[in-house]
């Protein structure tokens, strides 16, 4: 279906402000379309991933999932950015500073707290924005998270923002189209017959596979080939779409 005014279910003002901030101003400089495919999870451990060519992407996964998910999402992000007002602010957003340099162990822990209180994490597994628009190698701790904590992970989609705001551009182009797909939650899991390493390799490569198949084919890279099925039905519905 596709999501035109996303519903809101309790959550705190301030964060139905922002979100709604978020897509006001989003909607005035580019042209957004919003797709959710299936039921979304309403309560428990959730992780969000979304791959990443722009800095339009953490407002574009925020402003509209936090309201239809009716939930606050956790964003693991720079410490440089909380500074004054602009830090209390990202604060109450559910945002959680990482210092620069910082070790790897320190975000798994803040990552991993979110997780074991029920709530919803939002990453984006490249760690950087894509120079080229499409998908990088994955780090491995969302692989990590999800089979050490069980938790659902819900894959998100964003086709040409690339276009919108890319690295190194300093205004975005406006109207430019961009579409952001939800797809239906799954979980992964280590393959007892693989070494550690090669699992979760394994694992990362299947949460990028259901992010790749809802992304539009150009940006979908090595990743092309996982996800046959859905890549070919994506396909068609790109066809279809581009055709509307």
């Amino acid at each position: 279906m596709t999501t035109e005014t996303p519903q809101r279910r309790g959550l705190p003002l301030l964060t139905r402000f922002a979100a709604a901030m978020a897509r006001f101003a989003l909607s005035a400089m580019a042209r957004i379309r919003v797709e959710v495919k299936g039921d979304l999870p309403q309560a428990g451990p959730l992780i969000v991933v979304a791959n990443h060519m722009s800095n339009a992407d953490p407002p574009l996964v925020a402003g509209w999932l936090t309201p239809i998910l009716g939930r606050q999402m956790h964003i693991l992000a720079k410490e440089a950015l909380f500074v004054g007002p602009v830090g209390v602010l990202l604060r109450s957003q559910g945002m959680m500073p990482v210092r620069a340099g910082g070790s790897d162990m320190e975000a798994f822990r803040m990552a991993r707290g979110v997780l074991d209180r029920g709530e919803v994490l939002c990453i984006f597994p490249e760690g950087t924005r894509s120079r080229t628009g499409t998908l990088q190698e994955p780090k491995p701790g969302v692989a990590m998270l999800a089979t050490r904590t069980g938790a659902m992970i819900l894959p998100v989609g964003i086709s040409g923002a690339d276009r919108f705001v890319s690295p190194g551009q300093r205004t975005p182009r406006l109207r430019a189209p961009i579409t952001v797909r939800v797809g239906r939650p799954f979980t992964v899991h280590m393959d007892a017959s693989l070494t550690r390493r090669a699992a979760l390799s394994r694992a990362s490569d299947e949460i990028m596979e259901h992010i790749a198949a809802l992304v539009e084919p150009r940006h979908r890279g090595r990743f092309s080939g996982g996800e046959a099925g859905r890549g070919e039905i994506m396909d068609a519905a790109w066809e279809q779409s581009n055709r509307s």
